[in-house]
């Protein structure tokens, strides 16, 4: 039988809409929470660890990623300052973008969102609150950044969705990630996921798809290997417990969707992140 791992330490509390400015600091332990993130850097660089991978944010560009992977500042140069934005997935999904760009969201893309982005950010945060009408007002701005995000290169501007949005298959869809993110280490299945937010089996990856653009099974695959690799990196465990422990039932399937994933074995990527 497999050990039990015990994985870095996480911090799993949800921040609900935030916005803000300021300067970034270290962080002692990596952020996990079902929300989309966007940090963008006004000046200096920050590292930022997303998963197993870390990334290198320059003066002017931004990470935007869903926050349900564990992630981590771990190094910034002095006087470095950041804009961020936090936003509830159900309001992410109730934009109804192209299923290209929301895997792009997924997989953590980097993005630019214009040189006065900074400038942008920290009126919102001075504003927001002051009135009904003016949070309205930026709201619809925010949404309006990430409509012009989604027609940036390699997301096709026809693929957009113009339709009203529906909130609850927006909630439908939230509550199937959150329960995908909170099970997909045990030996779970589309039908056992179905049952847990009380959609049919078949509704629930109808409707997965056309959010996300990738099928419900491949979701849960993705958030396995993720966390694989992060295991791999982070932890001196044996691969085969590594698989068990991230809900594969055989090493053969594990070793197949790594391989398929990741270009390569999970001792070469080990490896490879030494």
């Amino acid at each position: 039988m497999a050990k039990k791992i015990i994985p870095p330490p996480v911090n799993t509390v949800e921040f609900g809409f935030h916005i803000g400015v300021g300067q970034p600091k270290p962080m002692a332990a990596a952020d996990q929470h079902n929300e989309i993130e966007l940090n963008y850097v006004i000046c200096g660089n920050m590292w930022l660890r997303r998963g197993a991978e870390t990334v290198i944010l320059d003066s002017g560009q931004a990470a935007i990623h869903w926050a349900a992977v564990p992630h981590q500042v771990i190094m910034v140069e002095a006087e470095t300052t950041i804009a961020w934005l936090v936003i509830p997935l159900a309001w992410f999904l109730s934009w109804k973008l192209s299923p290209a760009f929301n895997q792009r969201i997924l997989s953590g893309g980097i993005l630019p969102p214009g040189k006065d982005f900074g400038e942008r950010v920290a009126g919102w945060a001075r504003d927001f609150g002051k009135s009904g009408e003016l949070d309205l007002a930026i709201k619809l701005e925010i949404e309006a950044l990430f409509r012009r995000l989604a027609l940036s290169p390699g997301v096709s501007p026809q693929s957009l969705a113009l339709a009203t949005s529906n909130a609850q298959l927006c909630r439908h869809t939230e509550k199937i990630v959150f329960a995908i993110t909170q099970h997909f280490r045990e030996q779970i299945t589309v039908a056992g996921i179905a049952k847990m937010v009380g959609l049919h089996p078949e509704y629930a990856m109808r409707l997965f798809r056309n959010q996300w653009g990738i099928t419900l099974w491949s979701f849960i695959l993705n958030q396995r290997i993720a966390e694989a690799r992060r295991l791999l990196v982070f932890s001196n465990a044996p691969v085969t417990d590594i698989a068990f422990a991230c809900g594969f039932q055989s090493l053969g399937r594990f070793y197949a969707s790594f391989r398929k994933q990741c270009g390569c074995t999970p001792l070469a990527y080990r490896r490879s992140h030494l």
